[in-house]
């Protein structure tokens, strides 16, 4: 030890001694706060413990109280006149009531029948004298008629389709309506030719005695028939067209073609040269039932063979086509005769219809009429013969793919073809005095017999009544024995014994089960 600084150590030493006081005092609280904590888990565990207990300790009373059946008690509804309506909802889509498939023909001294233009577009409308499509560079003139062209018609000739013919050109020209291909039908048929665009066809001359000569190389027909006439050849297929003349059954008895009309005597034409418009082939004409027509499809393209559809038209009225389960046609075929059709979304929104036809895949051609077509064609007249399958057109008169189908008839304007329409069919309405109650508070005993409760100041009635219908979670009901009116209250569903009147009521008696049938 220095004696220069008697007084460093002992000085160090003091200083050392409060600081390691502090520390041991900061354990000594430490040790003491687990102890509290420690004591106080305990405490609130042995708390937790004894509530537990105690709660589920119970007095026989207690017990008794709690396994005792609940207090009776009901859920109610009321008795309402709202009439009640079931309807089914369709979707459909729009379309002529009438469809004619134009088929084209290879024309004569050519090797092969080729489109060369298609100026009617899908969706155009088209009248009387207009182009549906041109084959190797003749058109094919659209006219109004009800059958399709059979033979190439010629200067004198006589029949039906020389009328149909006139009766066609008479609003365009005045044509009279004679039978007799003579001079002013020549003159008609020549004008209808330069309002299309085209040179008309003409023959190669008439002798005195009125015979006919062979058609020049402007006119497209078929070959000569062993009657001296031409062989049937249609530009166009016709709602159940054949082919042949109305009345000559098409054929002979042996197979060929029925031979022409005689040809008049009492007008003859003109000997002389050739005329343009002597000569009107069946393969540049095309009729359908009804015009203006629209074009529905255009089934081929320019540079296609034109031996095969070309253009499905669409003409007549409107009519919406729906798709149908078995179940909705079996409803539909039972539509009662005042039930109303509206129709909803669509073109027609807000106007009434009718239900014009019912197909099915095992319907014939016809369908199943109905009463309410509202002088529409209906099913018969919704297609070509074989048009569906060749053109794609898929409206003749039988399903496509197997399914069931509704025809409605709209009233009012037409629509755009192929419009989307929604279709409300009202199958059947509560009649006038009927009561509505909820489907529930209707009970029914095992021998039929349909009651609803009518509770009334605590107390309850059987009231018997009769199940018209049920929709929608509502039954419509007519009282059979007592007055049943609108605003009482009528039990739905009892939970516990009764709560008075008569024993055995609404759910109280054995076997009764809750609900009407849909009747």
């Amino acid at each position: 030890m220095s004696l220069e600084h008697p007084d460093e150590t002992q000085v160090e030493t003091q200083v050392d001694r409060p600081s390691g006081g502090r520390a041991e005092g900061a354990r000594r609280r430490s040790r003491r706060g687990l102890v509290v904590a420690a004591v106080a888990v305990v405490l609130f565990g042995s708390s937790g413990s004894v509530w537990w207990i105690a709660s589920q300790a119970r007095t026989p009373e207690q017990r008794a109280s709690n396994a005792a059946a609940p207090p009776p008690s009901q859920i109610t509804g009321k008795v309402s006149d709202q009439q009640l309506v079931e309807r089914m909802e369709l979707t459909g889509k729009v379309e002529t009531a009438s469809r004619t498939t134009i088929t084209g023909v290879q024309p004569q001294g050519t090797s092969r029948a080729v489109v060369t233009a298609l100026p009617a577009a899908a969706g155009k409308s088209l009248k009387a004298g207009a182009v549906v499509a041109e084959v190797s560079g003749r058109p094919v003139l659209l006219l109004p008629g009800r059958f399709p062209a059979y033979r190439d018609l010629k200067a004198g000739d006589k029949g039906p389709d020389v009328q149909q013919l006139q009766r066609a050109l008479q609003p365009l020209y005045g044509t009279a309506v004679n039978g007799t291909y003579g001079p002013a039908t020549v003159e008609a048929v020549r004008k209808l030719y330069v309002a299309a665009g085209y040179e008309a066809p003409a023959g190669q001359g008439q002798s005195a005695t009125g015979g006919g000569g062979a058609t020049s190389g402007t006119a497209r027909g078929g070959g000569s028939s062993p009657g001296g006439g031409t062989a049937p050849r249609g530009g166009a297929e016709t709602d159940g067209g054949t082919g042949a003349a109305p009345g000559t059954g098409g054929t002979n008895g042996t197979g060929g073609a029925s031979a022409p009309p005689a040809r008049g005597a009492d007008t003859p034409p003109a000997a002389g040269p050739a005329k343009p418009g002597e000569v009107l082939p069946a393969a540049e004409v095309a009729y359908v039932s009804a015009l203006p027509a629209t074009v529905v499809q255009v089934a081929v393209a320019i540079g296609d063979a034109a031996d095969k559809p070309l253009v499905v038209l669409g003409s007549g009225g409107r009519q919406v086509r729906a798709a149908l389960s078995a179940d909705q046609r079996t409803r539909l075929r039972d539509l009662p005769a005042d039930a109303v059709i509206r129709f909803g979304t669509g073109p027609y929104e807000g106007r009434e219809g009718t239900l014009g036809s019912l197909n099915s895949p095992s319907d014939g051609k016809s369908g199943d009429q109905q009463g309410k077509s509202g002088g529409q064609d209906g099913a018969a007249t919704a297609g070509t013969a074989g048009a569906a399958a060749s053109a794609g057109a898929g409206n003749g008169p039988g399903t496509a793919g197997g399914q069931h189908e509704a025809l409605f008839v709209p009233s009012g304007a037409e629509a755009k073809e192929g419009s989307a329409q929604q279709i409300s069919v009202e199958l059947r309405r509560s009649p006038k005095g009927a009561l509505t109650v909820p489907v529930s508070a209707v009970w029914t005993d095992l021998g039929g017999s349909s009651t609803v409760t009518v509770t009334e100041g605590g107390k309850e009635r059987n009231i018997p009544v009769e199940v018209l219908f049920t929709h929608e979670g509502l039954s419509a009901v007519h009282a059979l024995d007592e007055n049943l009116a609108v605003g009482q209250t009528v039990v739905l569903v009892r939970r516990g014994g009764p709560a008075g009147g008569d024993s055995g009521g609404s759910g109280g008696g054995s076997g009764g089960t809750s609900g009407g049938t849909d009747g």
